[in-house]
This record gives C-alpha cells, sequence and structure tokens, in this order.
C-alpha cells in the first residue's frame, strides 16, 4: 500500500523539479523491511533497509531524555538537524552496521539522496509487565490483594504470605485448570494465591516459617502431609514481618508513524502523507526489583 499510494502521488501531483521534465520512478518499498534501532539517549537511529533496491530510509534524532520513559504517544516535529528523515540510494548492497557505526562508513557510495524538510515521527510507546506469577494477564485481580504498594499484575507473590503465586496454582496438576479451578488448600472460596492463610488454621502462612528464611515451603513439622502452612494440625507462629524481595520486568514496544513528511532534493520534492515505518517489539526491557515494607 506505501508504494502503491507513493507512485501515485509520486507521478502525479506532488513531484516538483526544475530539471526537463523527466519523471525518475523510486520503488520506495518498504514494506517487508524490518524496522531496526540502534543508539541512545542523544543519539537514536532507526532506519530501514530494502536490499533489493540498494535503498534506505532512516529517522535520526538527537533527543536528550529516553523515548520510552513514558507510555503513551509522543509527537517529534522533523527540523532537518537534530531530527532528521533521510532517504538515500545506494550503488551496492548496505553492510551490517552502516547505520550503526561510531566512525562513519565510507561505502557504499550515496547515489541518491532526499532529506525531509519537514514532517511529524509518531512514536507510540506500550508497556507490557511481567511479574513471572504464572498467572496471565486477563486473569489478574485489580488492585492490590495484599496491601503492599504493588499491584497484582506487578506482584510475583499476590497475597503477600512469602509464598510465590506460581506455587500456589495447579500448574503440576494436568487434570486442574489453574485459572478457572484454582487451588484452594482450606476449602474457603479463597484460592491459595490470594489467601494469606492456606490452610485456616489462624495463623498467617507468612508466620509458619520456624527457620525465617522467608520461605514457609521448607518448614515441615509432617512429611505426610507436607509444608506446616498447607497442615491446619500444625498452628506455630513466629514473628515474620518481612517480605522477599519482588522483581518484575516492563516490556516496552514503540510503533512509528511519519506524518506529513516532504523529502527534497535540490528542487525536487516527494511528499507523503502517512508513512508507516514499522513496530519495533522489546526496544527496552527493564527489570525493577522491590521489596515491598511490613
Amino acid at each position: 500500500m506505501n508504494r502503491f499510494l507513493f507512485l501515485l502521488i509520486f507521478s502525479t501531483i506532488f513531484f516538483q523539479s526544475c530539471d526537463d521534465g523527466d519523471i525518475i520512478v523510486r520503488s520506495f518499498n518498504f514494506d517487508n523491511a524490518e524496522l531496526k534501532t540502534c543508539g541512545d539517549v542523544g543519539n537514536y537511529v532507526f532506519y530501514k533497509v530494502n536490499p533489493d533496491s540498494k535503498e534506505s530510509l532512516s529517522l535520526k534524532m538527537e533527543v536528550l531524555d529516553s523515548l520510552y520513559r513514558e507510555e503513551g504517544i509522543v509527537n517529534y516535529a522533523l527540523n532537518g538537524t537534530s531530527i532528521v528523515v533521510d532517504y538515500r540510494t545506494y550503488d551496492a548492497a548496505l553492510g551490517n552496521n552502516y547505520f550503526c557505526s561510531s566512525i562513519p562508513p565510507t561505502s557504499p557510495n550515496v547515489t541518491v539522496e532526499y532529506v525531509a524538510s519537514s514532517g511529524t515521527a509518531v512514536f507510540t510507546t506500550t508497556f507490557l509487565i511481567e511479574d513471572n506469577d504464572g498467572v496471565p494477564r486477563e486473569f489478574e485481580f485489580a488492585g492490590d490483594t495484599d496491601g503492599d504498594g504493588l499491584d497484582d499484575m506487578y506482584d510475583f507473590d499476590d497475597d503477600g504470605d512469602n509464598v510465590p503465586t506460581v506455587f500456589e496454582l495447579n500448574l503440576e496438576d494436568d487434570d486442574e485448570d489453574p485459572f478457572t479451578n484454582p487451588k484452594d488448600t482450606d476449602g474457603d472460596g479463597i484460592p491459595d494465591f490470594l489467601d494469606n492463610d492456606d490452610d485456616n488454621d489462624g495463623v498467617l502462612t507468612r508466620f509458619e516459617d520456624e527457620n525465617l528464611d522467608l520461605d514457609p515451603r521448607n518448614d515441615i513439622t509432617d512429611p505426610t502431609v507436607g509444608p506446616d502452612y498447607l497442615n491446619p494440625e500444625v498452628a506455630n507462629a513466629y514473628e515474620v514481618f518481612q517480605h522477599q524481595p519482588h522483581e518484575y520486568q516492563i516490556f516496552k514496544s514503540v510503533q512509528i508513524t511519519l506524518k506529513d513528511l516532504v523529502l527534497v532534493r535540490g528542487d525536487e520534492q516527494i511528499i507523503i502523507e502517512t508513512l508507516d515505518m514499522g513496530t519495533i517489539e522489546n526496544v527496552e526491557v527493564i527489570t525493577k526489583t522491590i521489596t515491598p515494607q511490613p
């Protein structure tokens, strides 16, 4: 679609030249090219390469802040200096590090170059949060079940009992659905991963930790039954007020669209209303570790 729209506009209305009237048709076909990036704060580069036609489209941004700091849509005005879109053709195929080399490459040679004189780069950044607790996002309960300051989607221990959620599901039982029929040891209607007293013996699971290592799973009085926090016949309480460190990851993806793009080469202009540069999944991955306070 991008190729068709470009050729239609290029050959009828928006091609301007002071030459002898000949129209040189560029392929400008990047539909199947992968959007890639390199650089960092102060020197971002996004680019697409069509190896068949030896052409490239690049966006260079000297932005002194993280492009992915916030989730949402941000517009950047192309100014030809610090935020630049460049379309080029070459006399040979590009090497893998053409756009990312610390030393500007001397080959291949640029045969045609158009630089954007105006336009807007629209960045749409989305976040995917993963707490690795085994519960898909659609089954995460809204809010903060254990009141530790972390929403359940960030919390790998949703009920705050120092038994990670992933160990309180029916993941080992092929006959049970861990989300529509979650494990409920005491049968009180509250699934274990949301129940801070799993065996309903009156002692919070977190306090049934005799060796005080912040892991109730290895405190076992009766091996035939299992851990004390799942044994209603054992109700010994110990002063455990600390929580395990909580770790979660934020996977950031970005989609880039160029709007009202005007590419200029001498007296020639190429005008494109909308050009989807593409999407980069997991362009940035942030790991956060937080220890909730009791």
